[in-house]
């Protein structure tokens, strides 16, 4: 806008939107910290939400390549995590300075990035179970925990998980691992491939809502996947009960553990330690 003629939008080529639209990660930090006209302003403008429906049009035109697509199928390259021998070969490969170039020119990824390595072993055959804790429901927050693991804690980062069943388990909490799940569609959402985060809401809500219905606390480690289930499928779902049952079930850990030291959901003499 201010290299335009007119020094307002109207001047800026409609060719240059684009650009805004491919570097939004959306972080939404513009809609909570900067935009003045969130709501309560009359204009109510949620830029987060316009750039995601340009996403979302861009896919439909077939404007997404295949490496982008690839790398946002975390559920498929992740299922190499686990499996003796395959993994430490995966790991020791993709930190060569070929398999590294390749990928940059095949996939975007620059070949001086971090890369997270593929878990030894996934945390969901990690997990330990839960003792026998009596169930202490507090006020606001249920007095059991049903965990979704989420791709990047299953596949690559099992130390996540198994630190906040440690906690759990420090503060007589009962959990479980949800029994079955899919990755929650987040990266997929990023692409603008509204299809397949159907697909994931379809694998999904029909197995956490039952956990919703149990009474349980739905945790997820990762906040972008806590953020999939608490706003960007109720936006997109409004009328699907289940989905707002999800919704009023899902916590993040730290907002589980705020409410739980205010209301009594756990043993006496509560503390929110990150025991390891």
């Amino acid at each position: 806008m201010d290299e335009s003629t007119t020094g307002e939008v109207d001047g800026v080529d409609k060719a240059d939107y684009w650009k805004v639209v491919d570097q939004c990660y959306l972080c939404d930090l513009c809609y909570m910290t900067k935009c003045p006209y969130v709501p309560p302003h009359e204009w109510n403008v949620d830029f987060p939400h316009t750039m995601l429906r340009a996403k979302a049009i861009k896919f439909k035109q077939g404007g997404v390549d295949f490496a982008s697509k690839f790398m946002s199928s975390t559920d498929v390259h992740g299922q190499l995590a686990g499996i003796p021998v395959v993994v430490q070969a995966a790991n020791a490969v993709n930190q060569t300075k070929p398999a590294r170039a390749l990928m940059e020119s095949t996939l975007h990824v620059d070949r001086n990035a971090w890369l997270p390595s593929l878990a030894t072993r996934r945390f969901r055959s990690a997990a330990p179970k839960t003792r026998d804790f009596p169930v202490r429901a507090g006020e606001r927050s249920p007095g059991k925990v049903a965990i979704f693991a989420t791709c990047y804690v299953n596949y690559n980062e099992p130390g996540i998980g198994l630190d906040l069943l440690k906690v759990l388990a420090h503060n007589e909490i009962p959990y479980v691992l949800v029994h079955k799940e899919k990755c929650c569609g987040m990266p997929k959402l990023e692409l603008g491939d509204l299809d397949s985060v159907d697909a994931s809401k379809r694998a999904n809500i029909p197995v956490l809502v039952q956990y919703a219905r149990d009474g349980y606390a739905i945790l997820s480690a990762v906040p972008s996947c806590t953020l999939m289930f608490k706003q960007e499928l109720p936006l997109m779902y409004p009328g699907d009960e289940d989905v707002q049952a999800v919704k009023e079930a899902m916590w993040d850990p730290f907002e589980y553990w705020a409410h739980a030291a205010a209301t009594g959901c756990s043993r006496p003499g509560f503390r929110c330690r990150w025991a390891r």
